[in-house]
Protein backbone atom coordinates (compact mmCIF):
# COMPACT_ATOMS: atom_id res chain seq x y z
CA UNK A 1 0.00 0.00 0.00
CA UNK A 2 0.95 3.61 -0.62
CA UNK A 3 1.85 6.31 1.88
CA UNK A 4 -0.96 7.96 0.73
CA UNK A 5 -3.06 4.73 0.98
CA UNK A 6 -2.06 4.26 4.58
CA UNK A 7 -2.53 7.78 5.87
CA UNK A 8 -6.26 7.53 4.03
CA UNK A 9 -6.47 4.19 6.16
CA UNK A 10 -5.63 5.68 9.49
CA UNK A 11 -8.23 8.71 8.95
CA UNK A 12 -11.08 6.33 7.45
CA UNK A 13 -11.17 4.80 11.31
CA UNK A 14 -11.02 8.24 13.05
CA UNK A 15 -15.12 9.08 13.94
CA UNK A 16 -15.59 11.99 16.50
CA UNK A 17 -18.49 13.94 17.64
CA UNK A 18 -21.59 14.54 15.36
CA UNK A 19 -20.63 17.84 14.71
CA UNK A 20 -17.00 16.93 13.42
CA UNK A 21 -18.59 14.02 11.83
CA UNK A 22 -21.12 16.49 9.61
CA UNK A 23 -18.02 18.53 9.13
CA UNK A 24 -16.02 15.55 7.31
CA UNK A 25 -19.05 14.44 5.60
CA UNK A 26 -19.59 17.86 4.03
CA UNK A 27 -16.17 17.82 2.89
CA UNK A 28 -16.45 14.22 1.25
CA UNK A 29 -19.39 15.33 -0.55
CA UNK A 30 -17.36 18.43 -1.66
CA UNK A 31 -14.47 16.77 -3.04
CA UNK A 32 -15.38 13.34 -4.04
CA UNK A 33 -19.22 13.47 -4.79
CA UNK A 34 -21.79 14.99 -7.29
CA UNK A 35 -25.38 16.12 -6.67
CA UNK A 36 -27.86 15.89 -8.49
CA UNK A 37 -31.07 18.26 -7.56
CA UNK A 38 -33.97 17.46 -10.54
CA UNK A 39 -35.72 21.07 -11.01
CA UNK A 40 -38.27 21.40 -8.58
CA UNK A 41 -37.76 18.67 -6.53
CA UNK A 42 -37.43 18.63 -2.65
CA UNK A 43 -34.93 15.27 -2.69
CA UNK A 44 -31.60 15.19 -4.35
CA UNK A 45 -28.92 12.58 -5.12
CA UNK A 46 -25.81 12.47 -3.83
CA UNK A 47 -23.15 10.18 -5.28
CA UNK A 48 -19.78 9.36 -3.80
CA UNK A 49 -17.18 8.03 -6.21
CA UNK A 50 -13.28 6.87 -4.69
CA UNK A 51 -10.96 4.39 -5.48
CA UNK A 52 -10.32 3.79 -1.60
CA UNK A 53 -12.75 1.42 0.23
CA UNK A 54 -12.01 2.09 3.53
CA UNK A 55 -13.16 5.66 2.49
CA UNK A 56 -16.51 4.59 0.79
CA UNK A 57 -17.18 2.00 4.00
CA UNK A 58 -16.75 5.15 6.03
CA UNK A 59 -18.97 7.50 3.16
CA UNK A 60 -21.24 4.55 3.82
CA UNK A 61 -21.92 4.73 7.33
CA UNK A 62 -21.67 8.68 8.06
CA UNK A 63 -25.05 8.56 5.00
CA UNK A 64 -26.78 6.21 6.60
CA UNK A 65 -26.17 7.94 9.89
CA UNK A 66 -26.83 11.34 8.91
CA UNK A 67 -29.17 11.16 5.79
CA UNK A 68 -32.85 9.86 6.53
CA UNK A 69 -33.15 8.00 3.01
CA UNK A 70 -31.84 4.63 1.84
CA UNK A 71 -28.51 3.86 0.38
CA UNK A 72 -30.05 3.72 -3.68
CA UNK A 73 -26.42 2.01 -4.45
CA UNK A 74 -23.45 0.56 -3.37
CA UNK A 75 -21.71 -0.12 -6.62
CA UNK A 76 -17.84 -1.87 -6.87
CA UNK A 77 -16.15 -1.50 -10.45
CA UNK A 78 -13.58 -3.80 -10.79
CA UNK A 79 -10.00 -3.40 -12.98
CA UNK A 80 -9.17 -6.63 -13.77
CA UNK A 81 -5.36 -4.83 -14.51
CA UNK A 82 -5.00 -2.94 -11.28
CA UNK A 83 -6.62 -4.31 -8.31
CA UNK A 84 -5.75 -1.30 -6.29
CA UNK A 85 -7.69 1.17 -8.45
CA UNK A 86 -10.86 -0.64 -8.07
CA UNK A 87 -14.06 2.26 -8.09
CA UNK A 88 -16.13 2.14 -5.08
CA UNK A 89 -19.32 4.53 -5.80
CA UNK A 90 -21.97 5.20 -3.07
CA UNK A 91 -25.48 6.70 -4.15
CA UNK A 92 -28.45 7.74 -1.52
CA UNK A 93 -31.83 9.87 -2.36
CA UNK A 94 -33.21 11.62 0.06
CA UNK A 95 -35.05 14.87 1.17
CA UNK A 96 -32.70 15.33 4.25
CA UNK A 97 -30.20 16.10 1.36
CA UNK A 98 -31.15 19.37 0.17
CA UNK A 99 -31.37 20.59 3.98
CA UNK A 100 -28.33 19.12 4.88
CA UNK A 101 -26.28 20.11 1.85
CA UNK A 102 -27.83 23.97 2.49
CA UNK A 103 -26.89 23.98 6.13
CA UNK A 104 -23.14 22.96 5.40
CA UNK A 105 -23.84 26.25 2.53
CA UNK A 106 -22.84 23.28 -0.35
CA UNK A 107 -25.62 24.56 -2.21
CA UNK A 108 -27.73 28.17 -1.75
CA UNK A 109 -30.97 27.79 -2.63
CA UNK A 110 -32.72 30.36 -5.04
CA UNK A 111 -35.90 31.65 -5.88
CA UNK A 112 -38.04 29.88 -3.21
CA UNK A 113 -35.94 26.54 -2.73
CA UNK A 114 -36.50 25.52 -6.68
CA UNK A 115 -33.26 26.47 -8.08
CA UNK A 116 -30.14 25.82 -6.45
CA UNK A 117 -26.57 27.10 -7.11
CA UNK A 118 -23.37 25.28 -5.98
CA UNK A 119 -21.09 26.02 -3.37
CA UNK A 120 -21.04 29.03 -1.15
CA UNK A 121 -18.44 28.59 0.89
CA UNK A 122 -19.32 26.64 4.21
CA UNK A 123 -19.32 28.08 7.65
CA UNK A 124 -16.70 26.24 9.80
CA UNK A 125 -16.53 28.05 13.28
CA UNK A 126 -15.19 25.41 15.49
CA UNK A 127 -11.50 24.20 15.19
CA UNK A 128 -12.69 20.42 15.64
CA UNK A 129 -14.83 20.80 12.70
CA UNK A 130 -12.21 22.57 10.72
CA UNK A 131 -9.60 19.81 11.62
CA UNK A 132 -12.56 17.21 10.30
CA UNK A 133 -13.32 19.15 7.49
CA UNK A 134 -9.67 19.07 6.21
CA UNK A 135 -9.68 15.36 6.77
CA UNK A 136 -13.09 14.45 5.14
CA UNK A 137 -11.55 16.37 1.86
CA UNK A 138 -8.35 14.57 1.72
CA UNK A 139 -10.01 11.74 1.91
CA UNK A 140 -12.42 12.73 -1.00
CA UNK A 141 -9.34 14.54 -3.14
CA UNK A 142 -6.05 14.20 -1.42
CA UNK A 143 -3.25 12.39 -1.68
CA UNK A 144 0.86 12.42 -0.52
CA UNK A 145 3.56 11.46 -1.93
CA UNK A 146 6.06 9.01 -0.02
CA UNK A 147 8.55 10.68 2.19
CA UNK A 148 11.39 8.79 0.83
CA UNK A 149 10.42 10.96 -1.91
CA UNK A 150 10.50 14.93 -2.76
CA UNK A 151 7.75 16.22 -0.30
CA UNK A 152 4.51 17.02 -1.43
CA UNK A 153 0.83 16.77 -0.23
CA UNK A 154 -2.62 18.24 -2.18
CA UNK A 155 -5.96 18.19 -2.57
CA UNK A 156 -7.86 18.27 -5.93
CA UNK A 157 -10.91 20.24 -6.17
CA UNK A 158 -13.02 20.98 -9.43
CA UNK A 159 -13.24 24.51 -8.94
CA UNK A 160 -11.35 27.64 -7.82
CA UNK A 161 -13.73 28.49 -4.96
CA UNK A 162 -13.63 25.24 -3.56
CA UNK A 163 -9.67 25.33 -3.96
CA UNK A 164 -9.60 28.62 -2.29
CA UNK A 165 -12.05 27.77 0.44
CA UNK A 166 -9.70 24.76 1.21
CA UNK A 167 -6.43 26.31 1.13
CA UNK A 168 -7.99 29.52 3.34
CA UNK A 169 -9.10 26.66 5.78
CA UNK A 170 -5.72 25.37 5.55
CA UNK A 171 -3.94 28.78 6.50
CA UNK A 172 -6.33 29.16 9.31
CA UNK A 173 -3.62 26.65 10.98
CA UNK A 174 -0.93 28.77 9.66
CA UNK A 175 0.13 25.79 7.20
CA UNK A 176 0.47 28.25 3.72
CA UNK A 177 -0.63 26.10 1.17
CA UNK A 178 -0.93 27.36 -2.16
CA UNK A 179 -3.25 26.79 -5.30
CA UNK A 180 -2.46 26.25 -8.44
CA UNK A 181 -4.52 25.14 -11.49
CA UNK A 182 -3.70 21.75 -13.10
CA UNK A 183 -5.85 21.21 -16.54
CA UNK A 184 -9.46 21.17 -15.97
CA UNK A 185 -8.99 21.25 -11.96
CA UNK A 186 -7.15 23.13 -9.07
CA UNK A 187 -5.02 22.08 -6.79
CA UNK A 188 -4.25 23.01 -3.17
CA UNK A 189 -0.65 21.94 -2.08
CA UNK A 190 1.85 21.96 0.63
CA UNK A 191 5.65 21.30 0.01
CA UNK A 192 7.34 22.32 3.37
CA UNK A 193 7.77 19.01 5.38
CA UNK A 194 7.36 21.09 8.32
CA UNK A 195 3.81 21.84 7.21
CA UNK A 196 2.94 19.01 5.76
CA UNK A 197 3.82 17.04 9.19
CA UNK A 198 1.85 19.35 10.70
CA UNK A 199 -1.31 19.30 8.05
CA UNK A 200 -1.01 15.11 9.42
CA UNK A 201 -1.02 16.13 13.01
CA UNK A 202 -4.52 18.30 12.03
CA UNK A 203 -6.06 15.78 10.56
CA UNK A 204 -5.73 13.36 13.32
CA UNK A 205 -3.19 10.45 11.20
CA UNK A 206 -0.32 10.23 14.12
CA UNK A 207 0.36 6.82 13.17
CA UNK A 208 1.17 8.30 9.82
CA UNK A 209 2.75 11.50 11.40
CA UNK A 210 5.72 9.50 12.76
CA UNK A 211 6.68 7.17 10.05
CA UNK A 212 6.51 10.89 8.35
CA UNK A 213 9.16 11.93 11.03
CA UNK A 214 11.12 8.61 11.00
CA UNK A 215 11.75 8.78 7.37
CA UNK A 216 12.44 12.79 7.55
CA UNK A 217 14.70 12.52 10.51
CA UNK A 218 16.73 10.11 8.45
CA UNK A 219 16.99 11.91 4.85
CA UNK A 220 18.24 14.99 7.14
CA UNK A 221 20.69 13.12 8.76
CA UNK A 222 21.79 11.23 5.41
CA UNK A 223 21.49 14.77 3.59
CA UNK A 224 23.89 16.65 6.84
CA UNK A 225 26.17 13.70 6.38
CA UNK A 226 26.45 14.41 2.62
CA UNK A 227 26.81 17.41 2.87
CA UNK A 228 29.70 16.99 5.17
CA UNK A 229 31.16 14.28 3.00
CA UNK A 230 30.83 16.64 -0.34
CA UNK A 231 32.74 19.31 1.85
CA UNK A 232 35.34 17.48 2.97
CA UNK A 233 35.76 16.13 -0.28
CA UNK A 234 36.17 19.23 -1.51
CA UNK A 235 38.63 20.34 0.94
CA UNK A 236 40.75 17.14 0.30
CA UNK A 237 40.73 18.19 -3.36
CA UNK A 238 41.93 21.93 -2.93
CA UNK A 239 44.61 20.72 -0.48
CA UNK A 240 45.64 18.25 -3.24
CA UNK A 241 46.31 20.50 -5.83
CA UNK A 242 47.50 23.19 -3.82
CA UNK A 243 50.28 20.68 -2.79
CA UNK A 244 50.57 19.68 -6.23
CA UNK A 245 51.71 23.04 -7.05
CA UNK A 246 53.73 23.92 -4.59
CA UNK A 247 56.19 20.65 -4.78
CA UNK A 248 55.99 21.40 -8.63
CA UNK A 249 56.85 24.88 -8.00
CA UNK A 250 59.88 23.91 -5.17
CA UNK A 251 61.42 21.15 -7.89
CA UNK A 252 61.44 24.33 -10.43
CA UNK A 253 63.37 26.50 -7.99
CA UNK A 254 66.13 23.29 -7.59
CA UNK A 255 66.65 22.75 -10.99
CA UNK A 256 67.05 26.45 -11.50
CA UNK A 257 69.44 26.57 -8.81
CA UNK A 258 67.72 29.38 -6.71
CA UNK A 259 66.22 27.07 -4.28
CA UNK A 260 69.39 27.10 -1.93
CA UNK A 261 69.58 31.14 -2.36
CA UNK A 262 65.99 31.47 -0.38
CA UNK A 263 66.17 32.07 3.34
CA UNK A 264 65.98 29.59 5.85
CA UNK A 265 62.31 30.12 6.82
CA UNK A 266 61.47 29.27 3.18
CA UNK A 267 63.87 26.18 2.46
CA UNK A 268 62.46 24.55 5.87
CA UNK A 269 58.68 24.88 4.85
CA UNK A 270 59.72 23.70 1.61
CA UNK A 271 61.78 20.59 2.40
CA UNK A 272 58.68 19.85 4.60
CA UNK A 273 56.29 20.10 2.34
CA UNK A 274 58.38 17.29 0.36
CA UNK A 275 58.47 15.20 3.04
CA UNK A 276 54.83 15.61 3.27
CA UNK A 277 53.00 16.06 0.18
CA UNK A 278 49.69 14.79 2.12
CA UNK A 279 49.03 17.19 4.71
CA UNK A 280 46.85 20.29 4.78
CA UNK A 281 48.30 23.44 6.16
CA UNK A 282 47.68 23.04 9.85
CA UNK A 283 49.09 20.07 9.78
CA UNK A 284 52.47 21.02 7.90
CA UNK A 285 52.65 24.10 10.61
CA UNK A 286 52.50 21.40 13.47
CA UNK A 287 55.80 19.64 11.63
CA UNK A 288 57.72 22.82 11.76
CA UNK A 289 60.03 23.71 14.85
CA UNK A 290 59.08 26.59 16.34
CA UNK A 291 55.05 24.84 15.28
CA UNK A 292 53.80 28.06 12.65
CA UNK A 293 49.90 28.41 12.46
CA UNK A 294 47.77 28.03 9.52
CA UNK A 295 48.38 31.19 8.27
CA UNK A 296 52.15 31.17 8.49
CA UNK A 297 52.36 28.42 6.29
CA UNK A 298 50.33 29.36 3.87
CA UNK A 299 51.91 33.01 3.52
CA UNK A 300 55.39 31.40 3.25
CA UNK A 301 54.31 28.59 0.67
CA UNK A 302 52.90 31.53 -1.70
CA UNK A 303 56.26 33.52 -1.22
CA UNK A 304 57.86 30.27 -2.91
CA UNK A 305 55.10 30.26 -5.48
CA UNK A 306 55.33 33.96 -6.37
CA UNK A 307 59.49 33.66 -6.71
CA UNK A 308 58.60 30.40 -9.13
CA UNK A 309 56.18 32.02 -11.56
CA UNK A 310 58.38 35.38 -11.37
CA UNK A 311 61.20 33.13 -12.58
CA UNK A 312 58.77 31.50 -15.20
CA UNK A 313 57.37 34.59 -16.38
CA UNK A 314 61.04 35.79 -16.70
CA UNK A 315 62.14 32.94 -19.07
CA UNK A 316 59.02 32.75 -21.02
CA UNK A 317 59.22 36.13 -21.65
CA UNK A 318 62.93 35.73 -22.65
CA UNK A 319 62.27 32.43 -25.22
CA UNK A 320 59.78 34.65 -26.67
CA UNK A 321 62.41 36.93 -27.73
CA UNK A 322 64.99 34.65 -28.38
CA UNK A 323 62.51 32.87 -31.28
CA UNK A 324 61.20 36.49 -32.33
CA UNK A 325 65.00 37.53 -33.07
Amino acid sequence: MSFSGEVKQELSRIFLGQCCQRAELAALILTAGSINIPCGSKRAFIHIKTEHAPTIRKCYKLLKKYLDGPIVELIVKRNNYFKEHNQYIVSVKASSVISFLSNWKIIKPLDDNIFFTLFSKPIITKRCCRRAFLRGAFLGSGSICDPRKPYHLEFVAAGKVQADFLAELANIFGLKSKVTQRKNNYVVYLKDSDKISELLGIMGAFNSLLKFEDVRVIKQVRNSVNRVVNCETANLNKTISASMRQIDNIKFLKDVKVFYELPENLKAIAEARLMAPDLSLKELGEMMDPPLGKSGVSHRLKKIDNIAEAIKSKKRKIEKTQKSD
